[in-house]
C-alpha cells in the first residue's frame, strides 16, 4: 500500500484505489451542532428538576403552615363533647376534635407571612376551614436556576400548591 503527495492510497494487493479527499472540517459544524443541541436539552432538564423542587420546595412550607393551622382545637367546642367521628377508618375508630377556624387562619397566615420560597414573597389564593379539615391554596414566584440562551424560557416561575390538613385524635370510644 502506497500514498502518493495528492492523498490517493494505492493497494497493490487487489489493484484498486481509494481516493482520500482533504474533508477537514466537515464535521466539526456537526459537532458543534449536536454539542449545542445537547447543552440545550440539559438546561432544560435543569430547568424542568428546579421547577419540581420549587414546587416541592412551597409543599413542605405550607405543610409546615397548615399543621400549625390545624393544632388551633376549638375549646369550648371541645370541653361541650362535639367530637366528630371519623367513618372512613375500616374500624371507624378515629375521633376529630372540633378546630377554631378563626385562629387556624390567623397561625396560617402568620406562618406563611414568615416564610419565603427562595426569597420570593408567598401569597394565600384560598382558604377554607370547616369543622376539622383546613384547606388552603398558597403560590409563590421562584427565580429559575439557569437561565436558558436564545430567549427560551422565562426568568421567573410561578409555582402553587394546595394542601390540607384535618385534626385526628386516636382512640375508641367505648
Amino acid at each position: 500500500m502506497r500514498i502518493d503527495g495528492k492523498g490517493v492510497i494505492y493497494k497493490s494487493a487487489s489493484g484498486l484505489f481509494e481516493s482520500l479527499a482533504d474533508e477537514t472540517g466537515s464535521l466539526i459544524i456537526l459537532v458543534l451542532t449536536l454539542f449545542l443541541l445537547l447543552l440545550i436539552s440539559s438546561l432544560t432538564v435543569v430547568d424542568i428538576t428546579d421547577n419540581f423542587l420549587a414546587k416541592r420546595e412551597l409543599i413542605e412550607i405550607g405543610e409546615v403552615a397548615i399543621t400549625r393551622a390545624a393544632h388551633q382545637i376549638s375549646l369550648s367546642r371541645y370541653y361541650a363533647g362535639h367530637i366528630l367521628m371519623d367513618n372512613s377508618v375500616a374500624d371507624g375508630s378515629q375521633f376529630r376534635i372540633p378546630l377554631d377556624c378563626a385562629a387556624a387562619n390567623r397561625a396560617f397566615l402568620d406562618e406563611i407571612s414568615v416564610s419565603t420560597l427562595r426569597g420570593g414573597v408567598i401569597s394565600v389564593h384560598s382558604w377554607s376551614c370547616s369543622d376539622d379539615q383546613v384547606v388552603a391554596t398558597i403560590t409563590a414566584t421562584a427565580p429559575v436556576l439557569v437561565k436558558l440562551p436564545l430567549g427560551i424560557g422565562s426568568s421567573s416561575n410561578e409555582v402553587s400548591s394546595t394542601i390540607a390538613a384535618t385534626s385526628i385524635i386516636g382512640g375508641a370510644r367505648g
